[in-house]
């Protein structure tokens, strides 16, 4: 199996894909690049190919202003694969980037690709779009907000600024990442930035970033760094307009493996206790690990 066939393999889209089946795909597959800023698709185009990142990174920005980053070894364009005539919004790449394209025209020909295969691949890309959009219906940003912080949910009002001293804050930036590990070493939860303690709404101007791009690459990058890149699929973030005003939000969901925070080298493992995140000692550390993860 080829470099470019082993790359999709590791995608819930193609992993339940035989050796064999992975192999009918080759023919439809073609490889692109994009530089920084270039448009990949808009919504009023119509879909040909469903995109898998190999490199860099790419931001969604739908309709209701929403904007969504999409990193190395996810994929997008699966609303347009299946209705065939419809985007959800447009894509751009965030930085120099390179994907893999699977031709959506050729995916759905027998002449192409047998019909069972590209059951296979059609029933697991409804299932992800069925739950997605059932995760915006059940609660939306706003609403979580509102609820205000508990187990689940924590506000931070910057993602690197330091209100107080003006300037960017390393501890600032360790704040967030706590709570993100936090919360996948634990049950998940989800992460708003731009939005006080008490649920007032700042907006995202006091982190400074040049626009929303710059903000969501800054992330992605930190995560790659700080946390690793292995535990970007149980990220999910997105840039959201709430009134005249856009707020960050990240959804966490339980990790499958131990989640670190690498700080001078060093690395900090910690969990969800109540409303807040906290460092677990390196004394029960083992314990948790085996129970929470093992078990």
């Amino acid at each position: 199996m080829n470099d470019t066939l082993q790359l999709l393999a590791q995608h819930e889209v193609f992993a339940q894909l035989s050796p064999e089946e992975l192999k009918e795909l080759e023919q439809i597959l073609t490889q692109k690049t994009y530089k920084a800023g270039e448009l990949v698709f808009d919504k009023d185009q119509v879909p040909n190919n469903l995109f898998f990142i190999k490199h860099g990174s790419f931001t969604l920005k739908l309709a209701n202003n929403e904007y969504k980053s999409l990193t190395e070894g996810q994929i997008f364009g699966e609303i347009g694969i299946i209705n065939k005539d419809f985007r959800s919004g447009s894509v751009h790449a965030a930085e120099d980037a390179e994907v893999i394209c699977v031709d959506g025209k050729h995916l759905f020909d027998s002449a192409y690709i047998p019909p069972a295969t590209a059951l296979k691949i059609i029933s697991v890309l409804a299932k992800r779009i069925t739950n997605y959009l059932r995760s915006k219906e059940q609660i939306s940003t706003k609403e979580i907000i509102e609820l205000g912080e508990n187990d689940h949910v924590e506000f931070k009002s910057t993602l690197r600024w330091n209100l107080r001293a003006e300037k960017k804050d390393k501890a600032i930036e360790n704040a967030a990442l706590k709570t993100m590990i936090a919360f996948m070493n634990s049950k998940g939860g989800t992460l708003i930035v731009g939005c006080a303690d008490d649920g007032t709404i700042l907006g995202l101007e006091n982190d400074k970033f040049q626009n929303h791009d710059k903000m969501l690459l800054h992330l992605t990058s930190l995560i790659k760094k700080r946390i690793g890149s292995l535990y970007i699929p149980f990220l999910e973030y997105s840039i959201e307009k709430i009134g005249d005003k856009f707020v960050l939000r990240i959804d966490c969901l339980p990790a499958s493996m131990p989640a670190y925070l690498i700080d001078d080298n060093q690395d900090h493992f910690y969990i969800r206790t109540g409303p807040s995140s906290t460092s677990l000692r390196l004394s029960k550390v083992y314990a948790y690990i085996k129970e929470r993860f093992y078990s």
